[in-house]
């Protein structure tokens, strides 16, 4: 609707409102996942551990959240979930010809998000090794102090 939302109320002469069921919890992971990909970048930049790992778990949340939404939109189409008597309104791209893309769109989509989520997960298991190796084994003995070990 953000896109679209004029033309399809002009289309169908202003009686269409947007359905916030759907607009609404993407607008606003859109925004979170703006400032978590902007979180990442200074997280890089400090090395920060945590930051970065907020980034990660944001991502495999997104993914979930996803997937709730299509499970969701899937049950309401076919039947299985049926608030239409308290104003919930029918999922609108299930009926539609390219509604099998949306499934195939999306495990294509988290499929390169977990292919793309490897380089900064392998990142953030080496800030953990430095974290670890500069806390853990300040104090250890010579033969156990990983620092003396050839990687």
């Amino acid at each position: 609707f953000m896109l679209f939302g004029d033309p399809f109320a002009r289309d169908t002469y202003n009686t269409y409102t947007p359905n916030w069921e759907n607009i609404a919890p993407a607008a606003v992971a859109s925004i979170i996942s703006l400032l978590a990909n902007v979180c990442l970048i200074g997280g890089a930049k400090q090395y920060s551990k945590s930051i970065i790992l907020f980034w990660i778990v944001w991502k495999f949340l997104l993914l979930v959240l996803f997937w709730v939404w299509y499970a969701y939109s899937q049950l309401k189409f076919h039947g299985y979930v049926d608030w239409s008597g308290r104003g919930m309104r029918q999922c609108y791209w299930c009926s539609l010809p390219e509604a099998e893309m949306v499934g195939f769109g999306g495990a294509i989509t988290s499929l390169a998000l977990f292919t793309l989520m490897l380089p900064v997960e392998m990142f953030h298991m080496k800030l953990k090794r430095q974290h670890r190796e500069l806390t853990e084994y300040e104090m250890a003995p010579f033969e156990y102090n990983p620092r003396d070990y050839k990687y």
